[in-house]
């Protein structure tokens, strides 16, 4: 009886854990809806809303040739690069000539309120980004003061 008992009580556990066939999310990069940000930078959101609040997953697309200026988020940022070469650099002094290369399957943390400049040189380039809503971009001056909010 206690077997039985214990038995059912896995089963039930192991059904609660695989959730509905509704629950899954399938995306194939021809799903993805991009949404331009700025001319040559583009949004697709995968999981959440970064305008909202909480979690979410979206990726960064860069055009050949374009850079974000220096800028911070508010929270904390986790990056991935997908698809190409990306070109980071830190701080408020925007000097892409200095800028470090990622290769795909490299990683990035942007700390909550650290400045940071990114894009591409010759290649379109991908990135994803995880991370806790609101995320602005807001750009900033050398001495670290928001140029707009």
């Amino acid at each position: 009886m206690v077997r039985t008992g214990i038995l059912f009580a896995v089963l039930l556990a192991t059904v609660a854990l695989a959730g509905s066939e509704s629950d899954f999310v399938r995306l194939t990069s021809e799903d993805l809806q991009w949404e331009q940000l700025e001319p040559g930078l583009d949004m697709a959101v995968l999981e959440g809303d970064p305008r909202g609040e909480g979690y979410y997953i979206l990726r960064a697309r860069f055009q050949p040739g374009i850079f974000s200026a220096p800028h911070y988020h508010p929270n904390t940022r986790y990056v991935t690069v997908i698809k190409g070469t990306w070109w980071t650099g830190t701080g408020t002094v925007w000097d892409k000539e200095n800028a470090v290369p990622l290769t795909p399957g490299s990683y990035m943390k942007h700390p909550a309120g650290a400045a940071h400049y990114d894009g591409a040189r010759d290649e379109e380039v991908i990135v994803e980004i995880h991370g806790i809503a609101p995320a602005p971009l807001v750009y900033v001056d050398e001495a670290g003061k928001p140029l707009r909010e």
